[in-house]
């Protein structure tokens, strides 16, 4: 199954396809609550409802019937969008705690306590934008990106590539090995993902600030000598403590408690701990802290990697993050859903730390993790031309077609129109920066090291060049990144359409030039 990605595609399938699978979770769900003796309310909200993907509802507006991809003129709808999803993720998760009141108290209302403040953040996020174009040659626009990773996560997790049953969301696990002590339904995972793709950039704009700080610094000396502008940014004090906490959160899995004795009787539990003692059989939980995830995430820290940053961001801002029931003593008991709801917060917030911080490597694809990795890159199409990877490029040159996407197996191609680029230098320097950048970043991040003998899928990514004909019926590049299962990885570059046979070892002789002194220059393989 082939399927050409824009931001039509994806509304559309999300208006048209997804609703039916929603609404057979919902059934299920208002099933599992009667059996407890529990109704729904019909004011039950999440990020896949009615007014998101409905008729007429959020998404719907964001395109007119001649539009493939949403316009600048749309970034107040989408800013609304991005605020009114974040609210129906934190009011759903919140719903589906059963420590909290809500589902035996149906008529009570749940607040996203914070989501004020973060979108105030993320409206000052949005103006700095437009200076960090000017800042910033490379520069892309992270409000708009923000939105269609999030489509396309919820895209490829809800559907059945394969027409074999299975669907990433039912094949999510959690990152690093741990096994919840409870199952993650549906509704949480979506409004998990939806944070994490909403907010997994917000950090961004302040790691680029010394580059803006550095600017200045070159302006001014021109006519002061000594300018007094920050050096850098830097933690002290209780702001420190806070972040080394977060890292710790983060770093932290949980471990199932040995039984020695009967529990406390509940009748005889104090008020704080009331409700959460059981019968001997119900499992207790004590959490470790991994050292190399918390000197890996404490590295990324100290680099200013955005990831981490925004990590921070919403951990402060929302108080979702900050009642947590997470304790540093090594004797501190979790209960069941203590540990459930551990786990839900702190794979949001370790896949958005995990995304820029390339210490740390994945073992499988089906992980939030690994799915924020994949959306974020493949999510070229409809970026403004300040691109990391290519230049030379018209606006929307860049199309993303998905083959495969499962846990066992991704495999999609990236058409790149370049067919008004002359110069082969600038198509050369494009697939250089494709070897340099993207694929030394997958190779990084699916690393062999410990335990990566369980690596169980396969990637492989095809970026078509399109080259100008020049008299010729089709001229392309056709660059493969292929990270398989058992074998070595490759990077192929097939020539076979490039031209006469002196324009392909013009080609080739320019591409071995460039990349010759690249670490992974060995899986370098023409055709």
């Amino acid at each position: 199954m082939s399927y050409e990605i824009n931001d039509r595609t994806l509304i559309t399938e999300l208006r048209d396809k997804i609703p039916s699978a929603v609404k057979v979770r919902y059934d299920e769900l208002e099933t599992e609550l009667k059996e407890k003796k529990l109704k729904l309310p019909e004011n039950f909200t999440h990020p896949l409802d009615k007014e998101i993907i409905g008729e007429g509802g959020k998404l719907a507006k964001l395109l007119s019937e001649q539009e493939n991809a949403i316009s600048y003129s749309k970034a107040g709808e989408l800013a609304h969008l991005w605020r009114t999803l974040l609210d129906k993720s934190i009011v759903c998760l919140r719903y589906l705690d059963t420590r909290e009141p809500f589902q035996e108290n149906p008529n009570k209302v749940i607040v996203a306590y914070g989501i004020d403040k973060l979108e105030e953040y993320h409206r000052r996020y949005t103006e700095f934008e437009s200076l960090m174009y000017g800042s910033n040659a490379h520069y892309r626009d992270h409000v708009f990106h923000a939105i269609r990773v999030w489509m396309l996560g919820v895209y490829c997790m809800l559907t059945d590539f394969n027409k074999d049953g299975k669907i990433f969301i039912n094949e999510l696990i959690l990152d690093g090995g741990a096994t919840t002590p409870d199952k993650i339904g549906f509704f949480e995972y979506i409004s998990m993902w939806t944070i994490i793709a909403l907010c997994h950039d917000l950090g961004y704009p302040l790691e680029k600030a010394e580059q803006i700080l550095e600017k200045t610094r070159k302006m001014m000396r021109e006519f002061v000598p000594s300018p007094n502008v920050w050096n850098s940014f830097g933690y002290s004090g209780t702001q420190d403590n806070i972040n080394e906490y977060i890292l710790k959160f983060i770093s932290t899995k949980m471990k199932e408690k040995p039984i020695t004795g009967e529990r406390e009787d509940p009748e005889e539990a104090d008020e704080e701990t009331s409700g959460k003692t059981g019968a001997l059989d119900e499992k207790e939980y004590l959490g470790r802290i991994q050292p190399k995830y918390y000197l890996k995430y404490a590295k990324s820290l100290e680099c200013f990697q955005h990831g981490i940053i925004s990590t921070i961001i919403i951990y402060k801002m929302l108080l979702y993050f900050l009642e947590s029931d997470f304790n540093l003593n090594d004797d501190y008991i979790y209960k069941k859903e203590d540990a459930r709801q551990f786990y839900i917060r702190r794979e949001i917030l370790r896949a958005i730390a995990a995304h820029t911080c390339p210490d740390a490597y994945n073992i499988h694809l089906a992980t939030f993790s690994s799915l924020l990795f994949l959306c974020d890159e493949f999510q070229e199409w409809g970026r403004r031309r300040w691109n990391e990877l290519y230049t030379g490029l018209e606006e929307n040159s860049i199309s993303l077609d998905i083959e495969k996407f499962s846990p066992g197996e991704v495999e999609i191609k990236e058409t790149i129109k370049m067919d008004g680029v002359k110069d082969k230098e600038i198509v050369v320097q494009n697939i250089s920066r494709v070897f340099e950048r993207q694929y030394a970043l997958y190779k990084i991040t699916f690393r062999d090291g410990q335990y990566t003998a369980k690596r169980d899928f396969t990637l492989s990514k095809t970026m078509e060049f399109v080259l100008p004909k020049d008299g010729a019926e089709k001229r392309n590049i056709i660059l493969t990144c292929k990270l398989p299962e058992k074998e070595a990885s490759c990077f192929i570059v097939n020539l076979s359409n490039a031209g006469n046979e002196e324009e392909k070892q013009a080609y080739k002789k320019k591409i071995n030039e460039k990349l010759s002194k690249q670490m992974y220059y060995s899986e370098l393989n023409f055709t």
